[in-house]
């Protein structure tokens, strides 16, 4: 069905003009809000950034969001990746969202076509788990196990022994890991690289700034920012983080206890951590985390030992968390500060409480670890009207015969992709420049839309009650739930 036809009259316009700025690699944050009579937050726009496991999202990307008046159920679909896999991490560049996955290819999916396809972007030597790229200025900053590129062009080298990996751009600096092998022995390294589009290529790295891990062949599974200070931590617990130009070690790295962090993000002005084995998040100012129990809770059927918060989106004006090993996905509302239970990420096995995981009995006969096929939401991914969710076991690889224990239907949902739908969110990528841009946020009687002065980027349904409900609603610039605005400048024009 198409969109009606309405008089200017009808629209509820707000344009946003935007001045970028310099690109530092920072999450670029809220720009503002509509408030009703109330003081409830009813809508709001920003920028959305997130690094979940693996992968970062794209940063150039502006949500734009407003609340129904009233409790509406998401419809939710499942899209397989076309090849059999028990594993995938999805992130987006533009209007393309994707998929790593667990046979080592990375697949795409067009949201205009709605189906996956073999990237011809990615391969597997090019894209491991924790490469990937991202966008700075007006180019691509690509990772690759030889070095950094900019727009085809090497930034910086990587040291030519030993390996590299888990990249992030932030506060003008490069930064990865990297292990190297002397003498049977293993020391990780961290480097502080720093770099800016138009700098001349860095050749060697006896300028950059690193750190020894406490332990060899530490692997980080969360990046962040928050104040200047880039923050990663290892498999091992330790919180690393950079900042006045020195690595600062913030939590012991221990192989006493588990501890670990799979996402970081934040969200209605906090910086917060996916962790496991809480399965909660945690706050993050400076220093050690702060627990925060029970964020989110966990279903009453399940155990709750060993569980991971691993994967965190805002979607809707909501952060959304999905947490192993049954793939919960939760629901926190800003206003409300109450969590809600959404969906699973599988339809099976049934949930209990007997064993901790999923599958364990099936893992022990195949000789595999007891939590081989706990059941993860790896990334969630806003793009366009939707909110996207990858799916995956612990170990991720190719179905064999040996493994093969599941109905296809069912073991097809290792792997997976879901979309989860509700009205009134739209998310979609800009793009940097020079100059001021501005963007139009557009709310009619049955929909809403961002516009910029060539086109309209994107739409999402809204209901005829919503629109009644912003009419009276006012403005305020810079708060909301995308993080501080990191911007040269934000003005509301009208």
């Amino acid at each position: 069905m198409g969109q009606g036809v309405f008089s200017e009259e009808a629209i509820i316009t707000q344009e946003v003009e935007i001045d970028f700025g310099e690109d530092r690699g920072q999450s670029f944050g809220n720009l503002f809000e509509f408030v009703n009579a109330e003081g409830t937050v009813v809508g709001g726009a920003g920028f959305v950034d997130v690094y979940n496991t693996r992968f970062r999202n794209d940063r150039y990307k502006v949500q734009f969001y407003i609340k129904s008046p009233h409790p509406v159920r998401p419809i939710i679909t499942r899209h397989p990746i076309p090849k059999r896999h028990t594993g995938l991490f999805i992130f987006d560049f533009g209007k393309v969202i994707y998929g790593w996955a667990g046979d080592q290819n990375t697949y795409a999916w067009d949201i205009s076509k709605q189906e996956w396809e073999p990237s011809t972007w990615h391969s597997p030597e090019a894209n491991p788990s924790g490469y990937g790229g991202m966008k700075l200025r007006d180019g691509h900053l690509i990772f690759s196990r030889q070095g950094i590129y900019y727009n085809n062009t090497l930034a910086i080298a990587m040291p030519k022994n030993g390996r590299s990996y888990n990249y992030y751009y932030a506060e003008g600096h490069a930064f990865f890991f990297h292990v190297v092998e002397t003498d049977n022995r293993y020391t990780t390294r961290i480097y502080a690289v720093k770099w800016s589009p138009g700098d001349p290529p860095v050749e060697n790295l006896s300028e950059a700034i690193s750190t020894i891990c406490r332990y060899p062949r530490t692997t980080p599974f969360s990046w962040g920012q928050h104040k200047g200070r880039v923050i990663t931590v290892g498999n091992y617990g330790g919180i690393y983080t950079y900042v006045g130009g020195q690595w600062v070690e913030e939590l012991k790295a221990s192989d006493q206890h588990s501890y670990q962090v799979y996402s970081h993000m934040h969200y209605n002005g906090k910086s917060y951590m996916a962790q496991y084995p809480t399965g909660n998040l945690f706050t993050y100012d400076k220093g050690p985390p702060t627990h925060i129990k029970d964020w989110p809770p966990k279903l009453p059927q399940v155990s709750g030992s060993a569980r991971e918060a691993m994967a965190m989106g805002i979607y809707g004006g909501d952060m959304y968390v999905g947490v192993w090993p049954w793939a919960e996905l939760w629901k926190m509302d800003a206003q409300q500060q109450n969590w809600q239970y959404i969906t699973r990420g599988f339809t099976h096995p049934a949930l209990t409480n007997k064993q901790v995981h999923p599958y364990e009995t099936e893992a022990g006969k195949q000789g595999l670890v007891l939590n081989h096929w706990g059941q993860r939401i790896t990334s969630l991914v806003p793009l366009g009207s939707d909110l996207y969710m990858g799916t995956s076991s612990k170990g991720i690889d190719n179905w064999t015969k040996d493994r093969d224990f599941l109905p296809q239907h069912q073991a097809d949902e290792y792997g997976s992709m879901l979309k989860l739908t509700l009205p009134g969110t739209v998310t979609v990528p800009v793009n940097w420049s020079t100059n001021s841009i501005s963007l139009h946020f557009c709310i009619f009687p049955d929909h809403i839309e961002i516009r910029d002065k060539h086109a309209t980027l994107g739409s999402a349904k809204i209901e005829p009650m919503t629109y009644k409900s912003l009419l009276r609603a006012s403005v305020r610039k810079g708060t909301g739930v995308f993080g501080p605005t990191e911007l040269k400048s934000v003005r509301l024009t009208n």
